[in-house]
C-alpha cells in the first residue's frame, strides 16, 4: 500500500454510527417503559402550540412533512392534550321557519340539549295528535258545536221561510234544480203552470209573472249570499271554538318547553310554533269519519289520511355534543364535499323535481368540529371537486352555508337555503413540504388562511438519549402489536444503525419512524421463524437482507450483465483515459449503485470538450453544468499563461438512458487529464464526487449505494484485496455501509478512500505526484506540456479562426516552456536562435 493510500484510506470506525452501549443498559426492551411523547420534532411542536393558542381567524396550521414523519401522531397528541382543558361547545339544531319554510332556522343550544329538545317535541306533538281528536269528540265540544250549528241553521231557515212566503204571495213555486239553481215556477189553481198554459196567457199577464220572478230572483240571490255568509260565520265560530279547545292542550306544553329551555331565539320560535299549531289545529283532527274509513276498507282502498309524523314540527339535531369531552377533534379521512360541509338530502316527486325539507339537513366534519379542531389531508382535499374553493370561503367568512350537493347541475331542486351557522374552528391541514410551497406560490388565499407552518423534519440529531428513546419506541410497538417481540440491546443498536442509514448521516437518525416500525415488525417475524422469544441482531440483519432481496431483481440482472461481460468494466490493472464512475439507480423505495466506465478521447483541434451525452440528448441540466465546471477548472489551472486549444470527447460507456447529476464530474476530469498527460489510471478503484472550478472535491448523494454497487460487481468478478472506492471527504459522515461490505473492509478485502482535492485523486489513481504546471514530471506538468504541444501544432497548421490566432511558446529540450509568448508574425527561426 502506497503512502497516499494509507493517508486517504478510512478505518473501520468510519463505516457506520458509533453505538454507545452505556445508553442501552438493559437486557431486553421489556424492561423499559413505552414511549409516550413524539421525539425529534421540537420545531413542529412549537409551531403547533402557537397555532392552536391563537384563536384569530387565519391562524390555521399546515403540518408539512414527508409520510411517516409522525405528523398525524403529533397533531393528535397535541390536540388530545389541549382539548381536555377547553370547554365543550353547544349543540346545533335546525327548525322550521314558519314564516319562510325555505329558510330553516339554526339555533345553538347547550351541549346535550338538542336531543332532549327533539325528544320533548316528539312527545309533545304525539300528545297533541292523540288528545286533540279526542277533545273534539267530547260531549262539551259536541254540544257547543251543535248549538252553534242549530243557531246558524235557524237563521238560514228563517231566510228560506221568508223567501217561501214572498213566493206564495206572488203565486210562484220555488224548486231546486239538479245543478243547484233555484227555479221560480208560476202557479195556477195551486199547481205549477205548464209551459203551454203559460204560452196561452196574454202579454200583460206574462209581463206580471216575469216581473214577479225577477223580484223573487233578487231576493233569492240576497238570501243565498246571506246563507253563504252564515256558513262562513259558522265555520269561523267553529274554528274559534276549536282553537279555544286546542289552546288548553297547546299553551301548557309550550310553557313547559320554555321553562325547560332558557334560550331567547328558541323561545321566540316556541311562540311562533304555538301560533302555527293553533292556526292549523285541523291537522290533528280525524281526516275521515268512521263510516267513510269503513267503506274504504271494504272496497280495498287505503284511506286518505294526512302525514301523521308532522315533519314541520320536528327538531333536526345536526350537532350533538352531549357526550363530547372538551373541544371536539374531528379527523376527516375522506374530505369530499358532503363529508366536510354536510348535505341536504332529497327525494323526487312525481314531476321529477328533487324535494327536501329542513329535516334532511345533515352535518359535515366542519360543523361537527365547530368550537374545536378539524384535521384534514390537504392533497386529498384539493383533489375533490368544489371542496377547496368552498373551504376557503367558509374559513374566511367564519360561517357555514348549506347547499344541495349537485356538482353537475343535473337535477331541478326545490329551493332550500338554511340559515348560516357561525364557526369558531381551527383547521390543521397535513401534507408534504412541496405542496406547501406550491400553494404559497400559486394560491394567494393560502398564506392568509394557513399562517402557521409546522415543519416536520425527516431526521433528528442523535443526542445522548436518542438510542434509548428508540428502544422505548420498540417497546411501544410491542404494546400496540402483540406479535412484536422484545428486542435485546444489540438488536436495538442494529436498529439505530438502520435508522441512521435511512437518515443518510451517522450522526442522525430518521424521523420517519413508520419505516423503522416496518423493520421492527419484520424482524419480529424472522425471530418467530427462528423460534426465538427475543429479537436479536441477526434477526434485524435478516429482515434487512430480505427487504433488499424482495426489491433487487433488477440489480441482480445488472450484476449478471457485468459477470458475462455484456456490460464492460475493468476492476484490475491500469488504463489511459478510462476510469470507473459510479451512479445510483432509484426504483421506488429501493436504490442501488451501478458502476459505469467513463472514457475520454483527446486530439488536436479547437472543438473544446464534447459531452457525448449532451450531444445525444441523454444528459440533464446538472450533468451539463458539471461539464462546464470542468472547463472552468481547466482554464483556472492551465490557461493562466496560454489559451486552451483542445478537442476532446467524454462519455459514460454503455449508458442508454437519461443521465443526471454531477457526481461523475471527478471521474470525468481525471479521465480527461489522464488522456492529456498519457498517464495510466488504476481500474481497481472506482470514484465518485463532484468538483468545483478550483479543484475542490464536493459531497454527493447515494454514497453508500455507490460503494456497495462497486463492491457487488467486484465480488461477482473476483475480489483481489486492492479494490475500493474513492469518495469525497465530506461524505464520510454519510457512511453507513451494509454489514457484509463493512466486514469486507475490516478484513482488508475492500477499501474506501476519502479525498478533498483533485490532486489527491490524481495521486491515488495515477500513482504520481500531482505537483503543479512548473514541477517537471508531475501530473499537472505533463498535462500542461501536452496542451502547449497541441498549441504549437495548431500554430503551425494555422487552425485558429481569423481574429482568434493563439500565441505560441518555445519548448526547450527538457520540456520547459519560455514564459515569453511568441508575438504574432514573429519569425520562428529568430525565436529559435534566441532560445
Amino acid at each position: 500500500m502506497t503512502g497516499i493510500e494509507k493517508i486517504l484510506e478510512l478505518s473501520s470506525e468510519d463505516l457506520g454510527p458509533h453505538i454507545n452501549r452505556a445508553n442501552l443498559s438493559f437486557e431486553t426492551t421489556d424492561e423499559l417503559s413505552s414511549l409516550e411523547e413524539i421525539i425529534g420534532q421540537p420545531r413542529a411542536h412549537r409551531a403547533l402550540e402557537l397555532g392552536l393558542g391563537i384563536r384569530d381567524n387565519g391562524y390555521n396550521i399546515f403540518a408539512a412533512g414527508v409520510n411517516g414523519s409522525g405528523k398525524m401522531a403529533m397533531v393528535k397528541d397535541v390536540l388530545n392534550k389541549r382539548v381536555q382543558e377547553e370547554s365543550v361547545p353547544g349543540d346545533w339544531i335546525y327548525v322550521n321557519n314558519f314564516d319562510q319554510p325555505d329558510h330553516p332556522l339554526a339555533i345553538a343550544l347547550e351541549a346535550g340539549s338538542g336531543n332532549v329538545l327533539k325528544k320533548q317535541m316528539e312527545e309533545f306533538i304525539e300528545r297533541l295528535r292523540e288528545d286533540i281528536p279526542k277533545s273534539f269528540r267530547q260531549e262539551d265540544f259536541s254540544k257547543e258545536k251543535q248549538r252553534l250549528s242549530m243557531a246558524y241553521e235557524q237563521r238560514a231557515n228563517e231566510a228560506i221561510q221568508e223567501l217561501e212566503k214572498l213566493a206564495q204571495e206572488k203565486n210562484l213555486q220555488l224548486q231546486e234544480m239538479p245543478d243547484g239553481r233555484i227555479a221560480m215556477i208560476p202557479k195556477v189553481d195551486g199547481k205549477p203552470m205548464r209551459q203551454e198554459d203559460f204560452d196561452k196567457l196574454d202579454e200583460e199577464h206574462k209581463k206580471e209573472i216575469t216581473e214577479n220572478q225577477q223580484l223573487l230572483g233578487q231576493k233569492v240571490s240576497t238570501i243565498l249570499s246571506q246563507r253563504e255568509e252564515l256558513g262562513r260565520m259558522l265555520h269561523e265560530e267553529l274554528r274559534n271554538i276549536e282553537k279555544s279547545f286546542a289552546k288548553g292542550f297547546i299553551e301548557p306544553g309550550i310553557r313547559d318547553l320554555k321553562e325547560q329551555f332558557k334560550n331567547e331565539k328558541l323561545n321566540s320560535w316556541f311562540d311562533r310554533l304555538k301560533e302555527d299549531l293553533i292556526e292549523n289545529i285541523n291537522k290533528f283532527q280525524d281526516k275521515q269519519d268512521p263510516q267513510k274509513q269503513q267503506m274504504a276498507a271494504l272496497m280495498g282502498v287505503a284511506p286518505q289520511t294526512g302525514d301523521s309524523s308532522f315533519p314541520e314540527y320536528k327538531v333536526n339535531v345536526v350537532v350533538d355534543n352531549g357526550k363530547t369531552k372538551g373541544s371536539p377533534v374531528v379527523i376527516e379521512e375522506s374530505p369530499n364535499y358532503k363529508n366536510l360541509f354536510g348535505t341536504i338530502h332529497g327525494s323526487f316527486d312525481r314531476s321529477g323535481q328533487l324535494m327536501t325539507n329542513f329535516n334532511n339537513i345533515k352535518a359535515g366534519s366542519i360543523l361537527r368540529a365547530n368550537g374545536g379542531y378539524l384535521v384534514i389531508n390537504l392533497m386529498e382535499t384539493l383533489l375533490e371537486p368544489l371542496v377547496w374553493k368552498e373551504l376557503k370561503r367558509t374559513i374566511k367568512s367564519s360561517s357555514l352555508e348549506y347547499h344541495m350537493y349537485d356538482p353537475f347541475g343535473v337535477f331541478a331542486t326545490s329551493s332550500l337555503k338554511p340559515e348560516q351557522i357561525p364557526l369558531d374552528i381551527k383547521i390543521v391541514a397535513v401534507g408534504n413540504p412541496l405542496l406547501y410551497h406550491l400553494m404559497q406560490l400559486y394560491d394567494e388565499d393560502f398564506r392568509e388562511i394557513f399562517k402557521v407552518k409546522a415543519d416536520f423534519t425527516s431526521e433528528m440529531e442523535r443526542k445522548e438519549d436518542i438510542d434509548l428513546q428508540l428502544a422505548k419506541f420498540i417497546k411501544k410497538q410491542g404494546n400496540i402489536h402483540s406479535h412484536v417481540l422484545p428486542f435485546d440491546a444489540e438488536a436495538v443498536g442494529e436498529t439505530v444503525r438502520i435508522g441512521a442509514r435511512l437518515a443518510g448521516d451517522k450522526n442522525k437518525i430518521t424521523a420517519e419512524l413508520s419505516r423503522l416500525a416496518d423493520m421492527i415488525m419484520e424482524a419480529s417475524y424472522w425471530a418467530r421463524q427462528d423460534n426465538s422469544d427475543v429479537v436479536r441482531k441477526k434477526h434485524i440483519r435478516k429482515a434487512e437482507e430480505e427487504k433488499i432481496f424482495r426489491s433487487n431483481l433488477i440489480s441482480e440482472k445488472i450484476e449478471e450483465l457485468f459477470e458475462n461481460e455484456t456490460l464492460l468494466i475493468s476492476i484490475d490493472g491500469v488504463a489511459v483515459g478510462q476510469v470507473n464512475g459510479l451512479s445510483v439507480i432509484q426504483l421506488g423505495d429501493y436504490a442501488f449503485g451501478r458502476p459505469s466506465r467513463v472514457t475520454a478521447s483527446v486530439g488536436i483541434g479547437t472543438a473544446g470538450i464534447i459531452n457525448i451525452e449532451r450531444e445525444s440528448r441523454l444528459s440533464g441540466q446538472s450533468f451539463d453544468k458539471a461539464m462546464l465546471i470542468l472547463e472552468g477548472y481547466l482554464r483556472n489551472k492551465y490557461a493562466l499563461k496560454h489559451p486552451l486549444a483542445l478537442s476532446a470527447s467524454i462519455t459514460m460507456e454503455q449508458s442508454y438512458g437519461m443521465i443526471e447529476g454531477d457526481s461523475a464530474s471527478i471521474a470525468e476530469l481525471v479521465c480527461l487529464l489522464s488522456s492529456f498527460a498519457n498517464i495510466e489510471i488504476r481500474q481497481d478503484i472506482a470514484i465518485t464526487g463532484s468538483v468545483n472550478q478550483w479543484g475542490n472535491v464536493q459531497a454527493i448523494g447515494g454514497v453508500n449505494e455507490k460503494i456497495e454497487g462497486f463492491y457487488d460487481i467486484c465480488k461477482v468478478k473476483g475480489l483481489t484485496g486492492n479494490q475500493g472506492v474513492c469518495i469525497p471527504a465530506a461524505n464520510v459522515r454519510n457512511l453507513i455501509l451494509r454489514p457484509d461490505v463493512a466486514d469486507a473492509i475490516k478484513e482488508g478485502k475492500f477499501h474506501v478512500y476519502a479525498v478533498k482535492t483533485i490532486n489527491e485523486v490524481m495521486e491515488l489513481l495515477g500513482r504520481i505526484p500531482a505537483g503543479n504546471i512548473d514541477e517537471q514530471g508531475t501530473f499537472h506538468w505533463r498535462v500542461d506540456r501536452r496542451l502547449i504541444e497541441m498549441l504549437s501544432v495548431l500554430r503551425e497548421q494555422r487552425v485558429y479562426a481569423p481574429g482568434h490566432e493563439a500565441p505560441q511558446y518555445h519548448i526547450s529540450q527538457n520540456g520547459n516552456r519560455d514564459p515569453r509568448p511568441r508575438l504574432p508574425g514573429e519569425n520562428r527561426e529568430k525565436d529559435e536562435d534566441k532560445q
